[in-house]
């Protein structure tokens, strides 16, 4: 697991650690620094072929705020200009306003030669540094600050970004009227939500987490209410599968799906149950369907919801519903015999989702819905503004708040390029997946490993996280052997023998 930070937490991080614990500022600014010039050492000059072979041709700007980010900078040229390199400083802003360890960076620069210049010519540099703002800025850049970014931006060099791009917010990527595109960024003791969600995660390039000497202590003291998973991580997240097992072991996943002429979705969802390793799957489903679930999945039990699904609701462990219902009236009763449901997960998908407003129309918000904890919903973006009344733009750019910001209890999957899941506490940001994912289908399959996985005894928040960690892991699987165009929502399925662990 690995931690994603907002602004004000990556702000009390640097503060525990320097008031409290009393780790000089200078100190850690020094680590910072050496982080990103070993950085463009690895990834800008030379080291893996693709950089700079001629040393003597390396030309560097570091172009420099009056924060501590500015001092990063600075301080970063210096140590370039000391290891041979050719490095210059640019300062932007008023300097009477330079922070302490700024002016400190500035006066070892002084005093050590170190050219500062104005006017640096187009196409002088190979690398630019950027080191204008850092995760504390709240405003749009103007002035002369825009200038400078904009010139970054028309220069052919690698840039490499302190922290986060400068005019990225570091709570949600918002861009502040503009923003420095980075090659590269180096960032500091955790990744910023800035750098991950969109579109500041469009700016960041390359993102390189360094350890500055930022203490364990002062991040437990902060305890940060973001994280994502990263590959190493999933053997020691899926269920655990006893030697003596049988099939009633890992539990029965009633799909609740399909209409005339929409097999497919409850065939996916199905069938993404049983991979996930569920031990039974039931699929209640249009007359019209059962024929073909049996050919393409024998595995499943199979039986239509024109006489009600009250029996297959006492059979299940857990129930998913509405992929490919439809919203008409025999689906709608559906959905509210499934809201009664407490004793047991359910995740509620697509036209389940549309199906909600219709039952309870009046107000605005997920808690108007009184979803207990034992739910997961999973709305894509405009769903989600369906559901809640909110706007589809302010939705789209501030996405965490929208899952976290509710107190029924419930599980919410709100999906985007970057999927942010939450149960109104902790924040999972997935950041497996691509572009791939886009391709009918590919949310019932989400849907499906989210009910295996809950089948096996996962609680909802962490077999939500887990699901959509493994989905984008399946389209990333396929895309690294094949592409990014030809992947259909089967293909997720079918990679998922090649992911999860043995």
């Amino acid at each position: 697991m690995e931690y994603i930070l907002n602004a004000a937490e990556a702000a009390k991080i640097d503060s525990i650690s320097i008031q409290e614990i009393k780790i000089p500022s200078v100190v850690l600014m020094e680590k910072a620094a050496m982080a990103v010039m070993q950085c463009i050492k690895e990834k800008c000059i030379a080291c893996n072929g693709n950089g700079i072979h001629n040393l003597h041709t390396v030309k560097i700007l570091a172009i420099c705020g009056m924060g501590n980010n500015g001092g990063d900078g600075v301080a970063c040229a210096r140590m370039f200009k000391e290891a041979g390199f050719d490095a210059s400083i640019l300062l932007v802003g008023n300097k009477d306003k330079a922070t302490e360890e700024m002016q400190i960076q500035i006066d070892i620069a002084k005093n050590l030669n170190l050219r500062f210049i104005t006017k640096p010519g187009d196409n002088e540099y190979n690398i630019i540094i950027d080191a204008l703002f850092g995760t504390g800025l709240s405003r749009n850049i103007e002035g002369e600050y825009l200038k400078w970014v904009n010139w970054i931006n028309s220069q052919p060099s690698q840039v490499v970004s302190v922290d986060i791009p400068s005019g990225i917010n570091a709570d949600n990527g918002h861009i502040y009227g503009c923003a420095v595109k980075a090659s590269h960024t180096v960032t500091f003791g955790s990744s910023k939500r800035g750098l991950v969600l969109f579109p500041g995660a469009s700016y960041s390039g390359n993102v390189t987490i360094a350890d500055i000497g930022f203490p364990e202590i002062a991040v437990k003291k902060v305890s940060p209410k973001a994280y994502t998973y990263k590959k190493e991580d999933l053997p020691l997240l899926m269920p655990e599968r006893g030697a003596r097992t049988n099939k009633g072991n890992f539990g029965r996943v009633l799909v609740v799906a399909g209409s005339a002429g929409m097999s497919g979705a409850c065939c996916l969802a199905a069938k993404a149950a049983y991979r996930a390793g569920c031990g039974l799957v039931r699929v209640a489903t249009a007359p019209q369907n059962v024929d073909i679930i049996k050919a393409y999945l024998p595995e499943a039990i199979t039986g239509t919801y024109t006489d009600g699904i009250t029996d297959s609701i006492k059979w299940a462990d857990v129930i998913a519903i509405g992929p490919g219902t439809g919203t008409e009236e025999d689906a709608r009763k559906l959905v509210k015999e499934v809201l009664e449901v407490r004793d047991k997960p359910v995740v509620m998908d697509a036209d389940a989702l549309n199906i909600l407003p219709y039952l309870m129309p009046s107000g605005t918000g997920i808690d108007r819905y009184a979803l207990t904890g034992n739910f997961i919903i999973t709305p894509h973006l405009k769903e989600m503004a369906r559901l809640t009344g909110a706007d589809l733009n302010d939705i789209k750019e501030n996405i965490t708040d929208y899952v976290s910001g509710h107190k029924s209890g419930c599980t919410i999957v709100l999906k985007d390029a970057r999927t942010v899941v939450s149960n109104g506490g902790t924040v999972y940001i997935n950041t497996t997946g691509n572009n791939a994912l886009a391709t009918g289908g590919s949310g019932d399959v989400l849907c499906g490993i989210m009910a295996g996985l809950l089948a096996q005894g996962m609680k909802p928040l962490k077999a939500a996280a887990l699901a959509v960690f493994i989905h984008g892991m399946a389209a990333d699987s396929y895309a690294g052997k094949r592409n990014r165009y030809s992947m259909v929502a089967s293909d997720i399925i079918e990679e998922l023998p090649y992911i999860l662990p043995f």
